[in-house]
């Protein structure tokens, strides 16, 4: 009845729990789902972290305001000053300048290279024209007599034969297609420059989210890994101790609450992981005899030295499954140390290696191995070796500094 009534409560249990973890689990994918893409975004959001033309706006103003400048000496003769000299050096630099931003932001991005090139050069052909008859209109509005008027600006001024500085001539084309032509190229070479940083910072932000959004999900694998090593060693001991059974059953469940609870942040302190490996153990140890040896010993220079979550939980687990020998003195001893940005885990269990059944993956080692290089590539050493009858582990990471 006692048996009967203890595989009932584990079946309940095991229900619970697994239908827990999986909301969680699938919680947890969804909400990496929705940072990732927040991150990353689009590439035509206008909300980009480099603006495209932020710069040269700022080069140009300072182009624009240098002249300003002189107006706050007072050496400086203000007889010199006058419309027509400020008007003359501006208007220059200001259809440059606005030349430059129509290129930068409209015809380059959105024509050019899209290879819409037909916009692209009717757009600056349109460019070039206003640019001349604006030229011709500001020299005439200067230059012109009391008496003349719109009509004398296209007959007696833009097309006659006459000297003056206005004229329409070849040459003055000819500068300020080339003018063109330069503001163009240094447009195009400025998008082509700001896109491949764009690019980088995005397969940067790719590849740091997908890394993340990768050991959040093997981090979210152990739980269930865990649990399911734990309910197969508590299934055991129903039909043997059912009282044994139900004593590990209350520890687990505490030992499921605390990992809820203190894993679910990317960094937890080394003490808190500490304490889940000795609660786990604690209950590792209800289904060992008086004769298992086991030690547990730390030396924590930082107890409160951040690590990523259940890091060494696999080692402990494969230290306490596989030293079970039913003809020898079964034994697992763990020792952690922790000094500066030092992080070492040396286990030495006795050597039982059961045959591996069909179906098993070996998740535990594969997803630890996992972890270990995403989180800390080229800072850690792991090794596992047997000598004689020990299975000695070891692993020893460099913990980053901000961490410390």
């Amino acid at each position: 009845m006692t048996t009967k009534y203890a595989k009932s409560a584990l079946r309940a249990f095991l229900r619970r729990n697994y239908e827990r973890l999986a909301e969680l689990q699938e919680a947890q994918f969804e909400k990496n789902e929705r940072e990732l893409i927040e991150i990353v975004g689009d590439e035509n959001d206008p909300q980009y972290p480099i603006p495209t033309f932020a710069l040269m706006v700022l080069i140009w103003m300072f182009i624009l305001l240098f002249p300003l400048i002189l107006l706050l000496d007072p050496t400086y003769p203000m007889t010199q000053v006058s419309f027509i000299n400020l008007a003359t050096y501006y208007l220059p630099l200001l259809a440059t300048f606005l030349t430059f931003l129509v290129n930068q932001r409209y015809l380059v991005p959105k024509c050019f290279f899209r290879k819409r090139y037909v916009v692209f050069f009717a757009g600056n052909a349109l460019i070039l024209f206003i640019s001349l008859l604006g030229r011709e209109v500001f020299y005439f509005l200067i230059q012109r007599k009391a008496n003349e008027g719109i009509v004398d600006f296209f007959s007696n001024y833009c097309f006659s034969a006459g000297a003056g500085r206005g004229h329409f001539s070849l040459w003055t084309v000819l500068v300020f297609l080339i003018a063109l032509a330069l503001i163009c190229f240094v447009c195009i070479l400025i998008s082509m420059f700001t896109r491949q940083i764009i690019k980088a910072f995005i397969l940067r932000e790719k590849k740091r989210s997908t890394l993340e959004y990768e050991l959040k999900f093997l981090k979210n694998q152990l739980s269930p890994h865990f649990l399911f090593n734990t309910l197969n060693n508590i299934t055991s001991l129903i039909r043997i101790d059912p009282g044994l059974a139900e004593t590990s059953m209350t520890k687990l469940s505490q030992l499921i609450r605390v990992m809820l609870y203190q894993t679910g942040d990317k960094y937890i302190s080394l003490k808190e992981d500490v304490g889940i490996l000795e609660k786990y153990a604690e209950l590792e140890k209800l289904r060992h005899d008086d004769s298992f040896d086991f030690k547990f010993e730390y030396e924590l220079e930082n107890p409160d030295c951040q690590v990523e979550p259940l890091l060494m939980m696999p080692l402990m687990e494969n230290a306490m499954k596989h030293c079970v020998n039913p003809d020898g003195k079964s034994f697992a001893h763990i020792k952690i140390v922790q000094k500066g940005d030092e992080l070492s885990f040396v286990g030495e269990n006795s050597n039982f290696p059961r045959k591996a059944k069909p179906n098993a993956s070996g998740l535990g080692l594969s997803t630890f191995k996992k972890r270990l290089e995403l989180m800390y590539s080229g800072c850690y050493r792991y090794e596992g070796r047997v000598e004689g009858d020990v299975y000695r582990t070891e692993l020893n990471v460099k913990l980053k500094k901000d961490s410390v």
